[in-house]
Parts: structure tokens; C-alpha cells; sequence
């Protein structure tokens, strides 16, 4: 089964992006200097919180989407504090095996990735989010190599589409989901969370 978009109108009233690292900090037992160590599989997790809704249409709709979503995964769009503006039609324009680098192509020349803006990589039918680490800008020719963060967490693909306009985050919200049901025809969803499934 699909994930289940979750509607977009009306929208989260706040959103909090979480980076969830797997690796972990060594402390020697004898009071020596700790030492980072960094596994790959480091991902992001969203915190929506949402307005209060009328219960019919927006609210009924929004719990309907989010209950079928503990079993189907969810997928909505990553809520930023920028103008993604026109970035063109980007794809990956090179097969990458690992790292940090995002070759692309397909853009808007002039376009300008900034530091921190979110982006979502489409590759074999999964959503993959990534931050861009520097700003920079995009050549005459609609190329541009990006570096990101975290680190790749799969291969990529020639072709892969790239999602700058309207990054998305797929992957699972908490399990034990459900909504107050006010009194006044109203609906509040409480705050959920979404985890990257890849």
C-alpha cells in the first residue's frame, strides 16, 4: 500500500524538523579526550502541530488521512521559513555511489540553493531528505553540484528526480494516534511526527 498524502489546505500551525543521528559519542574510562563516532542511516523526523479545524470537512479529513497513516506510512510536504521559488525540474545527473555531493541537473539557471534549505530525492519508489550544507548557485547551464547533509544513505541514480519546490518527508507517525472531539463542532489534532522510513 502507498503512503497516504495528507492534505495540504489547511495547513500545520508550526512544524519542527529533528535530526536523528545514529552514531555516538565514546568516552574512555580513564578521562581521556571523547571521540565522535558517526554511522550511516542518519535521518530527519518532522513535529507538526496543527491548528484547531472544523470538524466537517478539514478536521474529519485530516483524522481520516492520519489513522490510515499508522499502517500506510505518510507523506506531506516539508515545512520550511523560505520562498523554494522556481528551481526548474531537477534530477540527479550522475550515479552516485556515496558521500555528500548531489550532482543535478534539469535547474533554473541562477537559481540559488541556500544553506539549511531541505530537499527530497526520489530513488527506487523512496523519499530520501537532505539539507543542503553551503549556499550555491545554480550555472548557465542548469548544473550544479550540491553538497548535503547527512551523508547518502543509498545510491543514487542518473534520472532521480529531485524535489526542491515542494520537498516532501515520508515514513511513519506515531502509533497510537487520535483526536479530541470538542463539543463546538471542532476537531483538534494533537501533535504528530513523522520519521523517515529510508
Amino acid at each position: 500500500m502507498p503512503s497516504i498524502s495528507l492534505p495540504t489546505s489547511p495547513g500545520p500551525r508550526a512544524a519542527k524538523m529533528n535530526l536523528m543521528s545514529f552514531g555516538t559519542i565514546l568516552t574512555p574510562f580513564l578521562g581521556g579526550p571523547t571521540q565522535r563516532i558517526n554511522r550511516l542511516g542518519t535521518r530527519w523526523s518532522m513535529l507538526v502541530s496543527m491548528p484547531t479545524l472544523m470538524a466537517d470537512p478539514d478536521g474529519r479529513v485530516w483524522a481520516n488521512a492520519l489513522a490510515q497513516a499508522v499502517e500506510a506510512g505518510a507523506v506531506m510536504p516539508i515545512v520550511q521559513d523560505i520562498d523554494t521559488g522556481s528551481p526548474g525540474a531537477p534530477v540527479v545527473s550522475a550515479n552516485v555511489a556515496s558521500g555528500s555531493i548531489l550532482p543535478l541537473s534539469g535547474m533554473t539557471p541562477g537559481y540559488q540553493l541556500r544553506a539549511g534549505q531541505f530537499v527530497s530525492i526520489i530513488h527506487a519508489g523512496r523519499r530520501y531528505v537532505y539539507a543542503i550544507r553551503e549556499a550555491v548557485t545554480v550555472g548557465v547551464g542548469g548544473t550544479i553540484s550540491a553538497s548535503i547533509f547527512p551523508l547518502l544513505r543509498t545510491a543514487l541514480s542518473t534520472g532521480d528526480v529531485v524535489e526542491i519546490a515542494t520537498p516532501m518527508i515520508e515514513g511513519w507517525i506515531d502509533s497510537a494516534f487520535g483526536w479530541d472531539v470538542l463539543q463546538t463542532p471542532m476537531i483538534q489534532i494533537p501533535d504528530f511526527t513523522i520519521v523517515e522510513a529510508a
